[in-house]
């Protein structure tokens, strides 16, 4: 399969060959484990009883004024892909804010196709998607309005595919909008929308914190914020307590 990170044009084309009879619905269906393996901070999605994760953050510091954020990164994404900030809220000096979340994909689409730093992302639809059985789902622009097919298992396992039919405005397009993945419910990478192309994510996300002043879905420039930490669940692990002291974090876990 040619690798959607590096150029999404005529990935639709690129998507059918590579798939081959997949594209059938004759692709390999099974199910995927759930959990956070190795210390790494890896996440692999199950479609049954998802694993539940939490983290509690302490600002410990004289910071005020700045959100708490909670965001992933991969390493690997497609090349026009932007990080939104998953999980926001106000956390003032002496303070705390508590995440919980299940490591359940999901794919997304909103409106908005112009996406720089600040701009607000809104799910105009959430479905529900996995690394085996759910992992390819069809984008239409439809009587105005963006919509997904059903998903199937179709896709490389492994992975996210989202193919964006001949309908799907693109490019100098007014109606342009924005299409990626998310987990637990809400986005965390995101495209702007192509005509007849295609685009593949490969989720292994790692759990970061930071202060800063992105509000939840709003897409982040990850340099403006402050003091960025790895959240490492290691094996058995399920909790988490992040303190920031104004210089760095103190970051332990449990069950």
């Amino acid at each position: 399969m040619r690798e959607f990170r590096i150029s999404r044009r005529d990935g639709l084309t690129a998507l059918a060959a590579g798939l081959g009879a997949a594209l059938l619905g004759t692709g390999p269906a099974g199910r995927a484990t759930a959990g956070v393996g190795g210390g790494t901070g890896l996440a692999t999605a199950s479609p049954k009883d998802p694993v539940g994760y939490d983290i509690t953050i302490l600002n410990e510091s004289a910071l005020d004024g700045m959100n708490a954020i909670l965001f992933q990164e991969m390493p690997q994404l497609p090349s026009d892909a932007v990080t939104l900030a998953w999980m926001s809220k106000m956390c003032h000096p002496s303070t705390t804010v508590e995440y919980q979340w299940t490591i359940d994909y999901n794919f997304v689409w909103g409106q908005v196709g112009t996406l720089v730093p600040g701009t607000q992302f809104v799910a105009g639809q959430t479905l529900s998607a996995d690394l085996t059985q759910n992992n390819l789902v069809t984008l239409s622009y439809v009587k105005g309005g963006f919509e997904f097919g059903p998903t199937s298992s179709s896709g490389k396992n492994g992975s996210l595919i989202i193919k964006e039919d001949d309908t799907v405005p693109g490019p100098g397009n007014q109606d342009q909008g924005s299409v990626g993945i998310g987990m637990s419910g809400a986005g965390t990478f995101v495209v702007p929308t192509l005509t007849n192309a295609g685009v593949e994510f490969d989720p292994k996300p790692t759990y970061w914190v930071a202060f800063g002043s992105f509000e939840s879905s709003e897409v982040m420039d990850v340099s403006e914020l402050t003091t960025p930490a790895q959240v490492s669940y290691p094996d058995g692990m399920t909790s988490a307590k992040a303190a920031f002291d104004g210089k760095s974090w103190s970051i332990s876990y449990g069950n």
